[in-house]
Order: structure tokens, then sequence, then C-alpha cells
């Protein structure tokens, strides 16, 4: 049978607000929200705070008898930490939960609202019963919070700055706008619809604590916003940040209102942006030494590797390096990418401004690539539609000296710019403004392991989900593709299969036959569509927090590449019941 928890005030009259107390089984805790006999309508938040000498399993939402859903546990609350200092070393050392239900879900009228805490050992203790009264004539206001800027002090805005949160209504969230002083600079419409801004982003954590939406896309779950603001667009000094959202029925509400102060000079307006490929730890493709100097329009000479060549580049397999830039320090005069780039071991492999050429009409060690992707991601900005940059270089093996020559192309001809020995380099993307500000774009540790005896050349490819740091929730997919030059196949598939690891166990095999057609598009080093792959992975086998997934290839010379690795971040601290 269930015991029944006595009220707060109960609770603090017999415990005293600064009095110790035994360490005996029994739960103390409240509801805060709602309170008893509070009208309700939309999504119902449903807050408080458990304290146990024992573990704590699960605390479930219970209307009307019927369990709805589970809460988010374990969230601080350094006031009942407070009143009750005993508890502070306990397992409930961060008593909070919040969760949730629906009010429509329920006929107008007064309902039954119960806590259930249950502890590991199974004892089960009742918060309440309290009754609440829904009112389903009433249309909720959309609800959320902002996360950048912090609610804590004034931020320092500078160049481009993040407006990151959630937004959530009991309906659906129609737009979401941005404001500067009072006046629209960016806004979000739909989830994932045109816009400077978006809207719709992956948030277990929101999720989480209002899971009582239907899926499979439940809009608790894909309720983050994000907005790039270019503080160049406002004087020096302090600036409101608020952030507004509209649904679906026309009612707005102010998610938040924050205070930053802007501060932009030529120091504050470094360059900024991102290496899209290859990922952190991925392997350098190597290329065996000619025989004899390749003719123009005649055969590969011996030895032949097996792949794509490039064109003018006489069978050598390239490394591609590409991602995206920008400076906002354009608009006042004070930036203005200049060059970028690209270095192997803090030695300069390609500089854009001195190397850029094309090639087939493709560019070569260019900046000024086309990024409509980034254009999306950072409207106004100046250059934001022609941000991205590409290298290529080769590796090329000197046996005299066991040695890879680094080799970039030139109009007329080959020149090498350095050499390395096998085993792990670090690969960087470095930055100058007119302003010779130089900016680290960004550094990471690459592994040259070509075989020096068979000519086996590592697999490339790529992990398009999870991306970077994203927070996942339940059944996910890990997906990406992978190419392989030296597999069985005539395509040069891979043979063994894909190995995905996560935090240092293999957890899962598959194959590369998913028909992907953008990759030999965007990637000429790869001969066939059929480099795919996806499989599910259960998240619930992890602990809640940062993960990193890894993705091997095991070609049919049992030869083992990593094509990169992803972290993520895991939150299932609730699943729905219904």
């Amino acid at each position: 049978m269930a015991r029944k928890a006595p009220s707060i005030l109960a609770l603090l009259v017999a415990v005293g607000w600064f009095g110790p107390r035994a360490a005996v089984a029994d739960v103390i805790g409240a509801i805060d929200t709602p309170t008893a006999n509070q009208t309700v309508f939309g999504v119902v938040r449903v807050s408080g705070f458990a304290l146990d000498f024992n573990p704590i399993s699960k605390i479930e939402v219970v209307v009307d008898g019927v369990v709805v859903n589970q809460a988010d546990l374990n969230i601080p609350r350094a006031d009942v930490l407070e009143a009750f200092p005993n508890y502070v070393g306990s397992p409930t050392a961060n008593p909070g939960f919040l969760s949730s239900f629906l009010a429509r879900n329920y006929a107008s009228g007064f309902h039954s609202l119960v806590v259930r805490v249950t502890e590991s050992s199974g004892a089960v203790t009742n918060l309440g019963p309290i009754s609440v009264n829904v009112d389903n004539t009433q249309n909720q206001a959309p609800f959320g919070y902002i996360d950048i800027p912090s609610a804590s002090g004034v931020d320092v805005m500078s160049g481009s700055f993040p407006v990151t949160g959630w937004a959530l209504d009991d309906q659906d969230v129609d737009h979401v706008d941005f404001l500067v002083d009072g006046e629209i600079v960016m806004g979000a419409v739909g989830r994932g619809l045109p816009g400077s801004a978006v809207f719709g982003s992956q948030r277990p954590d929101v999720y989480a604590a209002f899971p009582d939406f239907p899926g499979p896309a439940p809009k608790s779950l894909f309720s983050g916003f994000a907005a790039n603001i270019d503080s160049t667009r406002f004087l020096d000094g302090l600036h409101t940040v608020t952030v507004r959202a509209t649904d679906n029925q026309g009612l707005s509400a102010l998610i938040g209102t924050r205070t930053v102060q802007v501060n932009n000079n030529a120091a504050t307006l470094a360059p900024f942006g991102q290496i899209d490929f290859p990922l952190d730890k991925a392997s350098l493709l190597c290329t065996g030494t000619f025989t004899t100097p390749p003719e123009p329009g005649g055969p590969c000479p011996s030895p032949c590797q097996p792949g794509t060549p490039q064109p003018g580049f006489s069978g050598l397999v390239p490394n591609i390096v590409q991602g995206w830039v920008l400076d906002t320090g354009a608009r006042l005069d004070k930036g203005q990418v200049a060059y970028v780039e690209l270095l192997l071991d803090g030695a300069i492999v390609a500089n854009t401004q001195r190397d850029c050429l094309f090639i087939g009409g493709a560019p070569t060690n260019c900046y000024g690539v086309n990024r409509p992707d980034v254009a999306q991601a950072y409207q106004g900005y100046v250059n934001a539609d022609n941000a991205g940059f590409n290298f290529i270089f080769f590796l090329i093996r000197d046996p005299s000296t066991g040695l890879f020559d680094v080799v970039i192309n030139k109009p007329t001809s080959q020149i090498v710019v350095g050499a390395v020995a096998a085993g792990k380099h670090t690969l960087e993307v470095r930055v100058g403004d007119v302003e010779s500000t130089l900016t680290e774009l960004g550094a990471m540790s690459v592994d040259v392991i070509c075989d020096q005896s068979s000519s086996n050349r590592p697999a490339i490819g790529y992990i398009d989900g999870p991306s970077l740091y994203e927070f996942v929730t339940g059944i996910i997919q890990i997906f990406g593709w992978a190419f392989d030059f030296d597999g069985i196949h005539a395509t040069g598939g891979v043979e063994d299969g894909i190995q995905i690891d996560i935090d240092g166990q293999v957890v899962a095999k598959t194959n590369n036959n998913i028909n992907r057609p953008d990759v030999p598009k965007n990637d000429p080093r790869v001969s066939t569509p059929f480099v795919g792959f996806q499989i599910p992975y259960d998240t619930t086998k992890l602990t809640d927090g940062e993960h990193e997934v890894v993705v091997y290839v095991l070609d049919s010379l049992n030869v083992r590449t990593e094509i990169g690795r992803r972290k993520f971040v895991v939150q299932n601290n609730v699943t729905t019941r219904q």
C-alpha cells in the first residue's frame, strides 16, 4: 500500500527549518506546481521535490488514478537543501523533479493529481492528491527559455553572437522572432522552413520535462531555436535582446529578455567558421610512387592505383579539406577574410591567396566557394553565400626516404611542399583578415597509415548523424557513408563492413550498400553511389551525458580504418507512459 506524504507546511513545522532529521526511509516531498484548486490549461507544469535517504528510481505523474508521464529527476534545488541540510550528501542531493500533462486530454472540470515516488527498493510514496480545475476554453500562450545569453549577469556580444533556447506551445509554435531593443532583427518560421533563424532542432531535455505530445515527432522534442545575430549592426554599449514566440492561433508571448554588452573592435572581430571535412581522427590517403612520368592523355603508368583519378592529376588520389569562414569585421571595415591557410604539423601546405586555381571548373586551394547553407544560417553577413574553402593535397610515397611527400597542384605541374612520416599528425586551418588578425579555425588529429609494402590505402567517409554535440534520446540512427579504394568489388565497396564503436566498444556492424548519389556528386574520389550506411542504436543503454561514436571500416584485406568520430549528448531521463 502506498504511503501518503504530509504537506510541505506540516513537514517544515515537524522537522524545523534547519533542524536535523533521522535517516529513515520515509520520503519528504511536495508538489510546488500546480497548487491545489488551481485552474489549468494547455501544458500543465508539474514540479516539486522529493527527499530520501534511499535512492529514488522514478517519479510518476498520476491524473485521475492513471500514470500519465514519468518526471525528469535530479534537478538542483538549493532552497530545499537549505531547509533540509541533512540531505546534502544523500542520494537525493538534487531533489527537484519536473514533468507535465496536457490539459486538453481531459474534460473541463476538476481532476485529481498525484505524484508517485518509487524508491529503488520498490516502496511507493504519494505526494498529494490535489485537485486541479481544467479549463479547455483558454488558449495557452507559448512558453520557453533563453539559454544563451545567460540569465545571470550581462553577456558580452561581439561579432557573430548566438541566441539559443527553446519554445513550446500546447498546440504548436508558428514562428519565433528575435528582437534587439524592441526591433525584429531575425525570425524563424515553422520547423525547418526558410527564415533567417532556425526553429525545430532537437531538445531531449525539453522533451524530458514535457513529454506528453504524440509522436512520431513530438513537438517538445523538436523545440529548439537558434539565431546568429551580427552584433556589428549595433552601437557598442548595453542592448536588450528579446525572444518572442507566436502560436498557430496568433497568441504571442515573450520567451525571455536578456541584457547584453556590445563590444566590437578589431581584437574582438576575428574570423570564425569550421572545418566540415574530414572528421577528427580520420586517415589521409596516400599514393604510390610512379616509375615513369604520366603522359598527357596516356594510360596511368605502373604501378597504377585503383580509384577515380582527378582531372589533371594523372592518377594521384587527393586529400580534401573543406569548410567555411566568415568575418563580421567586414561591416565595420575592420575585417574581411584575406586568406585561408592549410597547415600540416604547423607547416603551411597551401594558401588561398597564393595557390588558388581551378581544375575542371572546380576551385582548388581556394576561398570563395558557394555555400548556400552558410548563407541561410548567417543571413545578412558579408560574403555568407561564398564563404566556403576547398583544399586538395597529395601524399606520395618516396621509397628513397620512407617518407610521404606533401604535394599540391600548380597550373602546369605538382610541387612538393613538405614531407611527413607514417603515424599521427595535426591538420590545421588558419584564417587571416585584412587587419592581419590570425585565427586558428580548427585543428584535428589525422593518421597517415598507408601500408609501405602493399599500397593498400585507407578508407574515406563521413558521419552525417549524430551531428557534433547533438542531444539525442531513445533510438537514434547512426548514419553516413564510407568508401574503400581497395575493396574486392569492382565498385570499390567495403567488403567486411562498418563497425560502430561507442565509448571504446564496438556495439554494431553493418554494410555500406545504401544508395547515396550525393556522395560521388560532391566527392569525385568516390566511384559508386552505393556507399551509405545506417544503423539504429538504443541510447537508453548509455548513461545520460556526453558520449563518443567512432566509425571504422574493415576492408577485404582485413585493414581497419577510422573514418572519424563525433561526440553527442544523451538525455534519457524520461519515457512517456500512456
